[in-house]
């Protein structure tokens, strides 16, 4: 009797190995991005980043969401960012 397994996905290429090396690669965006990290928390859990602190306008707060999204890994983004 031969042994009965699911098959396993091969991890995603381009794809970090961890949420503490995914919220490095979004913080790494947003600095190259020209904004910056100021005033900005970012983690991640199972590959969603959470985005908390403070921004200066509802389109900069559009903006730290959009670049947080476009980091390969990220599954979905949760944008809590206030504006001043």
């Amino acid at each position: 009797m031969g042994m009965n397994s699911a098959p396993v996905e091969p991890a995603k290429v381009g794809s970090p190995a961890n949420d503490a090396l995914l919220a490095q690669l979004v913080r790494g965006a947003l600095g190259r991005s020209g904004r910056g990290t100021s005033g900005i928390n970012v983690s991640s859990c199972s590959f969603v980043v959470m985005l908390h602190g403070s921004v200066g306008s509802v389109e900069e707060r559009e903006e730290v969401g959009r670049v947080a999204s476009t980091v390969p890994g990220v599954e979905s983004v949760t944008n809590k960012l206030r504006v001043r």
